[in-house]
């Protein structure tokens, strides 16, 4: 699975149309994401995740209320391996690698301090929405210029389940671009950017899923040695986040 960059565009557009017909504020945010599965689900998957993320939010003017959309890549681990292209054709070999995916998607309910001038602004989260693990199959060329450009993709794996949970975080700025008032020389913030430090506690109902090592072929033939447990994570997450 793919970000689909229309989908986000589209949505980044209409919180711009909600923004500047009621006020309030909008928020844009991207972070790279370390997860650290917990309980059963560190006895089946026992590394970290790595990824990223992405939020959207819209703070109604006057309140501390922001509601907002919450999405992320992590990856698992990859196994890797070289064959040949075909049978008849030994001395062609390419590359191949499974790898071990979660896409999530969360709507989110965030009280954060509603003083847009403030140096730090801390916030609290809520979440619901969905975990999607997919192993993906990739094959691509090897040597060569452009070797790293994907020669078949397939899915061969996936599962969801619901996911819900709770985080914290502060927003410490970085950069405020302002403005003349039209009436007098005041100054007024247009939008801030500021460094984002999260983490996060989400509780991830039972799904199936495979790990490194989970794939593996007798006599031509391909098994699957599924996993299934609860998914609980630990997240931990620093990036950036735009405010207008």
């Amino acid at each position: 699975m793919r970000f689909n960059v229309f989908t986000c565009v589209s949505l980044f557009a209409g919180m711009l149309s909600i923004q500047s017909l009621f006020g309030g504020e909008l928020q844009v945010s991207a972070d790279f994401q370390v997860g650290l599965p917990q309980g059963e689900f560190k006895n089946q998957i026992d590394r970290g995740g790595i990824g990223v993320g992405f939020m959207g939010g819209y703070r109604f003017g006057g309140t501390p209320i922001m509601f907002g959309l919450d999405m992320g890549f992590m990856n698992f681990g990859k196994d890797e391996r070289v064959e040949p292209l075909s049978s008849t054709i030994p001395d062609l070999t390419v590359e191949v690698s499974n790898e071990y995916n979660l896409f999530h998607g969360d709507l989110l309910l965030r009280l954060i301090s509603p003083d847009t001038d403030a140096a730090v602004r801390p916030y609290a989260d809520g979440l619901v929405g969905f975990n999607y693990f997919y192993t993906e199959t990739v094959l691509r060329e090897r040597g060569g210029i452009g070797s790293d450009d994907d020669v078949l993709r397939d899915t061969n794996f996936k599962d969801t389940s619901l996911r819900y949970g709770f985080g914290g975080g502060i927003q410490i700025r970085l950069f405020q671009a302002t403005a003349d008032r039209d009436d007098d020389r005041e100054k007024i913030s247009i939008g801030t950017v500021s460094l984002n430090l999260m983490g996060r506690y989400i509780m991830g109902r039972e799904a199936e899923y495979l790990r490194e090592g989970s794939i593996h072929r007798e006599n031509g033939e391909v098994f699957y040695d599924v996993s299934r447990s609860h998914t609980n994570m630990m997240y931990i997450k620093l990036g950036a986040v735009v405010t207008f």
